[in-house]
């Protein structure tokens, strides 16, 4: 049962069903955070959308400000918009409510229990992958595993988004859980996931994540298509048997009829001696064709050929998938012709045995899909039939797709639609967010704008058992991260200034509480002792003059300040130096320079006193 305590607001104006404005009771509502709304259908659960401050001062009054040295009291109050996700009913299932919430109903904060239960977070720990954290909450995130592989990833984000450091916590997750991976690594990313995350930058995190340093290198193994690189196997693909319409799928150009001729007559003169042919077998059988397509034809097979990845045998999908094991398949520096063919013969070999049961079900990784799969019009690519293939038929087997892509308009519609489970970072071009829209369910035109403006790091997660759309800071990775941006100078001297550190003021309140009023019976101020500091005198003069604390005793004033420092978190030795250095340059004991104290317009000392038009300082009323 949602509590009633802590009320943050009250519905107010014209109520829909599904949309709600209320005013907000303080400063303790923010943009995205869950609230609990009072319903007779159920227990709904909404999310704040936008906040607004209003205010009653008008254009007059701020074109004023500008030329006046003194400001006005300004009442505001805040509203919040929020919209509805619903409630469970009886059946566990997400309802919507048909009747309008009472205007005057009170809004709380939701518990815990009411966000995991309404938004689907019930992948727990033993059975889900630990992504981060909900955004604006300590509330772990877990997507389920089965919902993970079954039914497919695509991973989204600008250059620098942090797309590939997503993936690469999402690898981290389904090595601890055993499940077989194949990464077709574009750049050579992910051999760091064999090396422990010895940043001091991320320590910090990794505490407020919850997660250790630590590597997988028992459990990866890296391949290369061209076998010359030390500590990685090499990665040979079986030329053997070859079909013709195997051959036309790995060819780069497009061949005439009179060509296809020459090559199924070849193959089939092949078949008619040899159980067990070679690409070079089918290749001399072309050169004995007496039609003069045979050149183009041999010229194109030569090509296929000369690539080296092609073996009598090739390296066995068995050894590529193992149960609990990661294979790299290490494209840097390969050619993007034979990256190609090399993605498309993969692919093709590795979902017939996994139809076939040769090897366990698994997860297929592609980063950079916009080279393997580019939607009709931004280029040919020779493996877009066969990942197509996966996309639209791998979850019927155990095979399940996970895309990586900086270019979502640049990737094959069809493939992005297929992926239900979709991790989106910060997107900002035009045409790629008009794809995320066009092919990502249960994105709206709000979270089409808050894509926009995702920091570095949160990331919008649909799919994976999750009912609705939500906010994720990815968690800090266990591992060293290989796709860090490489740094092009050692850096110069920056700009010598520093802005002063600014004390950090209390929540400000529309209705200040009345003051009580000063009377001759007030009792004299302890005197300080002599071991007081001047910083300390400083320190005290300045927190009760912005009426901060009552007292002229520095002992008691530190301690208060203390306490209020430690309530917002704030590093008590920075928080009294500031105040220290506001007295020291501005707020002295006779003669204060309120005109040029950056806290002049919170100050009640100023507020009692008049200014000194001629030296700047203020004088006593």
């Amino acid at each position: 049962m949602q509590k009633k305590d802590g009320i943050v607001g009250y519905i107010y104006g014209n109520v829909g069903s599904t949309e709600f404005n209320f005013a907000v009771n303080g400063q303790n509502v923010r943009k995205f955070d869950y609230i609990f709304a009072p319903h007779k259908e159920g227990h709904m659960l909404a999310q704040v959308m936008d906040i607004k401050q209003h205010s009653d001062l008008n254009f007059e009054d701020a074109a004023g400000l500008i030329s006046s040295e003194e400001r006005p009291m300004i009442k505001t109050k805040v509203s919040a918009f929020a919209d509805v996700i619903g409630y469970r009913d009886k059946r566990g299932l997400l309802q919507s409510p048909r009747t309008p919430f009472d205007a005057g109903s009170e809004i709380v904060c939701a518990d815990e229990g009411l966000v995991r239960n309404v938004l689907g977070l019930n992948a727990a720990k033993d059975n889900g992958a630990y992504i981060g954290l909900l955004k604006g909450h300590d509330l772990p995130v877990y997507l389920n595993i089965d919902s993970l592989v079954q039914k497919h990833i695509a991973i989204l984000a600008k250059t620098g988004g942090g797309k590939s450091y997503a993936c690469g916590v999402l690898v981290e997750e389904l090595l601890k859980k055993k499940i077989p991976i194949v990464v077709i690594d574009t750049h050579g990313e992910y051999q760091s996931l064999t090396k422990p995350n010895r940043s001091r930058k991320d320590q910090k995190d990794m505490e407020k994540f919850g997660v250790e340093k630590r590597e997988y290198s028992s459990q990866i193994t890296e391949f290369s298509p061209t076998g010359n690189r030390s500590g990685m196997k090499h990665l040979a693909l079986n030329g053997s048997n070859l079909e013709a319409h195997e051959i036309l799928d790995l060819l780069p150009s497009k061949i005439s009829g009179p060509q296809k001729g020459v090559l199924y007559q070849a193959i089939k003169e092949v078949k008619e001696y040899k159980s067990i042919y070679t690409l070079r077998d089918i290749i001399d059988a072309v050169g004995r064709s007496k039609s003069n397509a045979r050149w183009n034809v041999i010229a194109s097979l030569e090509s296929l050929d000369s690539i080296g990845v092609f073996s009598e045998t090739g390296t066995s999908t068995g050894d590529i998938v193992k149960k609990g094991k990661c294979s790299v398949i290490n494209m840097k520096g390969i050619p993007p012709d034979v990256q190609g063919v090399v993605v498309a013969r993969l692919t093709k070999r590795l979902f017939d045995d996994r139809k076939a049961g040769k090897i366990p079900p698994f997860l297929f990784i592609v980063e950079e899909a916009h080279n393997y799969c580019p939607e009709r019009g931004f280029g040919n690519a020779i493996s877009s039939n066969m990942i197509r293939t996966v996309a639209s038929e791998g979850r019927k087997f155990g095979m399940g797709l996970c895309i990586v892509s900086q270019r979502p308009a640049k990737v094959d519609k069809n493939v992005i639609s297929q992926c239900n489970t979709n991790i989106i970072l910060k997107v900002t071009n035009p045409n790629d967010l008009k794809a995320i829209i066009q092919s990502v369910e249960g994105v709206t035109s709000q979270t089409y704008r808050e894509i926009q403006r995702l920091p570095i790091g949160v990331a919008l997660i649909s799919g994976a058992s999750l009912q609705m759309p939500i906010m994720a800071e990815i968690r800090t990775r266990e591992t060293s991260h290989g796709g860090k941006s490489v740094a092009i100078s050692k850096g110069g001297k920056t700009s010598s200034y520093k802005p002063p550190e600014m004390p950090q003021t209390p929540p400000f309140n529309p209705q200040p509480k009345p003051q009580p009023e000063i009377t001759a019976d007030v009792p004299e101020p302890k005197s300080t002792t002599n071991n007081t500091t001047e910083k300390a005198k400083n320190v005290t003069r300045v927190a009760k003059r912005l009426g901060w604390v009552s007292t002229d005793d520095p002992d008691e004033a530190i301690n208060a300040l203390t306490k209020e420092a430690e309530k917002m978190n704030e590093n008590i030795y920075k928080y009294l130096e500031s105040l220290a250095n506001l007295g020291k340059n501005f707020c002295h004991e006779s003669g204060p320079n309120c005109i040029k104290c950056p806290m002049k317009e919170g100050c009640k000392y100023r507020a009692t006193h008049g200014t000194d038009e001629k030296k700047g300082f203020l004088r006593k009323r």
